[in-house]
């Protein structure tokens, strides 16, 4: 019966519907994390807003599951989950800015290199990933945590108004005035009521930045983090930094003896005066003697993409996440010693560091549950082969435990592979309203998360 349904409704829309047994079914459903191997029962890539119109009331009237993809790019494959119908979003990626009102109009399918391309056109920006291949939707939902959010705040911050197919079918634009309990929750409250075919987004003047990185031996991380600690704890808001411990790439302008070790990274983002910039930055680039400083003046666009080579497809990926208010001496030295026995050549440790325009939105004015938190850790397990996984897995969830006793309870969703923590990460004040915003647009749970 629902292989007629699919039949019907695929002779009704301008994109493409897929069900298993169609050519192009296998590649279609997979995602950037290639550990994620789920099989949904069609793909409905719809090129439209009528297209998702016709498949949330086709899949209401059958009561069929449904969940949405933007760019693929959540490490836990939240966007699909086994027999559901997939609505892909991924043709629907046009880019509108209107730089005389400082906004941007944005499809739900668009990565955030089409959104950095078309406003570095206009000297404007707003905060985005750190990988250009992230899809706009799942990242603002999450929160989205970028190298603007210092100084002009989150993606979900900087939400205006957003287009929501729900599950009766109607659509709604949802704003601060406008199904207002709607668009709370699109902010930071990971989804979950509806398809999001559209984000308007403010802009700010951005062009030129400070950016880059530094880097260091791994034998004297546990210093250069506390001196990244001390530096961020009192950062003026253009900037934003990490720390990245990682066996360093083949990068050219580090020297060959160095690739393939240990090394930590200082990589950041001067979104301000530049010279000022220079000055200010001076004690994260003279912290002994660095292996490499390659930080100077760049597009934003360009440093954007910067870390791309980073973060291909097809890798099988694990992650864990942790938030803190502080970090103390002793998770520091867990992170330096963590740096000589990282799980994999490909495995990343993650250090960031919130604060600024990001603690100055009232804690329960958006859905984002880390509004406070000074610092937080990803751990990024990674491996190229499948055989490795499952060691990788226990090896990064052990790191995890080892680090958590101080860590706070909510953390950021949009950074762990386990199903169970992405829907734990709020606050039980945030939770229960989430619960109840989303039983009033979708009281079936048709968009429940996978």
């Amino acid at each position: 019966m629902q292989t007629q349904v699919l039949n019907a409704l695929a002779q009704r829309l301008s994109g493409r519907l897929l069900q298993s047994g169609d050519a192009a079914f296998e590649t279609a459903r997979q995602v950037w994390n290639a550990a994620i191997d789920t099989r949904p029962r069609a793909i409905a890539q719809c090129a439209s807003l009528e297209d998702v119109t016709q498949v949330v009331r086709a899949a209401a009237d059958g009561g069929t599951r449904v969940t949405v993809r933007g760019g693929g790019h959540n490490v836990a494959g939240r966007c699909l989950a086994r027999d559901a119908w997939l609505i892909d979003l991924s043709r629907m990626r046009q880019v509108v800015v209107r730089p005389d009102e400082r906004l941007v109009a944005v499809q739900g399918g668009a990565l955030w290199r089409d959104v950095d391309g078309a406003t570095a056109v206009h000297g404007l920006a707003t905060t985005g990933g750190l990988v250009s291949s992230t899809g706009v939707g799942g990242f603002t939902l999450g929160g989205g945590t970028g190298w603007l959010m210092r100084r002009h705040g989150l993606a979900c911050d900087n939400l205006r108004a957003a287009t929501v197919v729900v599950a009766d079918g109607r659509c709604l634009r949802a704003t601060p005035v406008e199904h207002e309990e709607l668009f709370w929750l699109l902010r930071g409250g990971g989804g979950g009521a509806g398809v999001v075919t559209s984000f308007e987004y403010s802009l700010h003047p951005v062009n030129q930045v400070l950016g880059g990185l530094v880097a260091y031996p791994a034998q004297q991380a546990a210093h250069v983090l506390r001196v990244f600690r001390d530096f961020a704890e009192q950062a003026p808001e253009p900037f934003c930094g990490m720390a990245v411990l990682i066996h360093a790439p083949p990068l050219p302008f580090l020297d060959v003896a160095w690739h393939g070790r240990p090394v930590l990274m200082l990589a950041g983002c001067w979104c301000g005066d530049l010279e000022a910039g220079q000055a200010a930055l001076r004690p994260l680039r003279e912290i002994g003697r660095p292996l490499a400083d390659v930080f100077g003046p760049m597009p934003y666009a360009g440093l954007q993409q910067m870390f791309d080579a980073g973060a291909p497809p097809g890798r099988h990926q694990y992650w864990k996440t942790l938030s803190f208010d502080a970090l103390d001496d002793r998770v520091l030295d867990q992170l330096a010693a963590a740096a000589d026995n990282l799980p994999t050549r490909e495995t990343e440790i993650h250090v960031q560091h919130l604060g600024g325009a990001v603690r100055r939105v009232a804690p329960m004015t958006t859905a984002y549950a880390t509004r406070h938190a000074g610092f937080f850790v990803n751990l990024i397990g990674v491996t190229s082969a499948v055989t490795e996984f499952a060691q990788l897995r226990e090896r990064v969830q052990a790191l995890h435990r080892q680090l958590a006793p101080t860590a706070l309870g909510a953390h950021q969703t949009n950074f762990s592979s386990d199903h169970e923590e992405s829907r734990t990460v709020w606050p039980a004040a945030i939770a229960q309203r989430l619960t109840e915003i989303r039983r009033r647009y979708d009281p079936a749970d048709m968009f429940a998360p996978a």
